[in-house]
């Protein structure tokens, strides 16, 4: 058997913080400076910078230079202008994907498609979360288009988040799975504009899950929806 992989104390604060971050435990708009982070995850000064740097390249944190970070708001016009881009980029995508899945890929797709949680457990929803974000980025790479691929995992990385939030407030267990198990099928089976159109009415229900979910948050979103 081969010896795990040791991870770093970066990567270990980047996750920590990243996951307190989707789950709303670090709400949105909340000011997070290298001193409060230092003393509440118990890491190095070195360690929390990192992790800020990377929270503040995926969306998660803005930088406001000798002021500190915030967490990044959860907007209305941001959820709008994400799904957009999806909409118009993930369809097309799954059409260039089909039929160009090997082996790896495929039996990945099905694991992620499998996921399932308890909306009872924090951990299990965040999960999941992770689960449909690879999810999508292994389509995107499957397509052989590089540059689209980084974005939509950009993309799918910024909605980890309210994907949790949608978990939380009103989405059925299992929601994404069931729809995930269909895309895989027209994929494997190289369906592509079956599969384009999956994708299209997938993301179309998201978002109006996920908005859904956001505006019934008005005490943790008041002052981040815009």
């Amino acid at each position: 058997m081969a010896p795990k992989k040791k991870v770093s104390l970066n990567a270990q604060a980047f996750e920590i913080i990243k996951r307190d971050i989707i789950a709303c435990r670090l709400r949105p708009g909340t000011t997070i400076t290298e001193v409060w982070l230092t003393e509440h995850y118990a890491f190095g000064k070195a360690a929390i910078r990192h992790a800020l740097t990377r929270l503040a390249q995926q969306g998660l944190a803005v930088n406001h230079g000798r002021l500190g970070y915030t967490v990044a708001p959860i907007t209305l016009k941001g959820i709008r202008e994400s799904y957009q881009a999806r909409r118009l980029l993930e369809p097309e995508l799954c059409r260039l994907a089909a039929g160009r899945l090997d082996k790896e890929t495929l039996s990945a797709l099905q694991e992620c498609s499998q996921a399932t949680y308890d909306r009872h457990s924090t951990a299990e929803m965040i999960d999941y979360s992770y689960a449909n974000h690879r999810f999508h980025s292994l389509i995107a790479r499957a397509a052989g288009n590089q540059r689209l691929a980084r974005l939509i995992e950009e993309l799918s990385e910024d909605h980890m988040r309210i994907a949790y939030v949608s978990m939380v407030y009103g989405q059925s267990d299992g929601y994404w799975s069931e729809e995930h198990a269909e895309l895989v099928s027209a994929l494997e089976k190289g369906q592509g504009d079956i599969a384009a159109r999956l994708m299209d009415e997938h993301l179309k229900r998201g978002e109006q899950a996920i908005m859904q979910a956001v505006l019934e948050l008005p005490d943790l979103l008041e002052t981040a929806i815009g």
